[in-house]
């Protein structure tokens, strides 16, 4: 049976506007294991159960959503920690409540992560990639569910504003930090999929051939529902891992481990890129 939310993006507005009568400059929606901004100044937190009426069910989503500032007189920013996935067997609707809730919040910019594969063979685990494209695998709308793309469909090309100014942030951090903290942010195309078991090495092959650099299980709905909007999202995959025919695959756990020791470099060019936006 498909799951729904008990709440509507209307509800979870009330409620958003009685934690803050401000609307905050930024969203961010953490993905599996990574932890950025957490320690906002005047916190204000709200559950999702209370938000939503429902709760993540995945290790590594915690359910809060938290609104404070990075630094005194900095700008405002709510911190989303967790989302839902259609592996699930959550509706469309459901899935993109979060974003929903944000864009009728009124909140211009989305900043979304997430745990990915690596597909890229320049790619090492714990690398950032931003996003300049993705393929759509997963959305029920266009009937397209697991591995069954449209072949010929190109990537989605999803780069703007938002999307060059956190290359810009990151490539100066790249140059101002130490070696030994900074690596260059990678950027490339994400595949969509619907999950929840990770590839075989045939469909990597299958993905790299049709030029994705990276894949997970979230995302494309964020991005799909910010398109035509006045909310502009931009997101970032963390590389848990990288498919190589020598090496073994790992878990979930692994994911939440390599996603753990990203999310300093992360929180850095969050931080760095927040505070451009306020």
């Amino acid at each position: 049976m498909i799951k729904s939310a008990p709440r509507t993006a209307a509800e979870a507005v009330v409620a958003l506007k009685k934690l803050s009568s401000e609307v905050p400059v930024a969203a961010v929606v953490l993905g599996s294991g990574v932890s950025v901004l957490d320690k906002l100044l005047d916190p204000l937190v709200l559950p999702y159960q209370d938000l939503f009426g429902m709760a993540p069910g995945v290790a590594g989503h915690s359910g809060t959503l938290t609104v404070g500032r990075i630094a005194e007189g900095g700008p405002l920013v709510a911190v989303l920690r967790g989302r839902f996935h259609l592996y699930e067997g959550y509706d469309w609707p459901t899935v993109t409540l979060a974003t929903r809730a944000i864009v009728e919040w009124g909140v211009p910019n989305l900043l979304l992560t997430n745990a990915a594969g690596g597909l890229n063979l320049d790619f090492s685990v714990g690398d950032l990639m931003v996003l300049t494209g993705y393929r759509d695998h997963l959305n029920p709308q266009l009937k397209e569910t697991g591995l069954l793309p449209a072949i010929a469909k190109p990537a989605t090309d999803c780069r703007n504003k938002l999307t060059e100014k956190l290359l810009s942030v990151g490539e100066v951090l790249a140059i101002t930090q130490s070696s030994a903290e900074s690596r260059p942010l990678r950027q490339g195309v994400y595949a969509g999929l619907l999950g929840p078991t990770y590839e075989t090495m045939a469909e990597i092959e299958m993905l790299r051939k049709l030029k994705a650099d990276a894949v997970g299980m979230s995302t494309v709905p964020e991005m799909l529902c910010c398109d035509g909007t006045n909310t502009t999202a931009c997101a970032v995959s963390v590389i848990t891992n990288v498919w190589r025919p020598d090496e073994a695959m790992g878990g979930h756990e692994e994911v939440l481990e390599a996603s753990k020791n990203a999310s300093k470099r992360l929180d850095r060019l969050f931080r760095a890129m927040l505070a451009e936006l306020g």
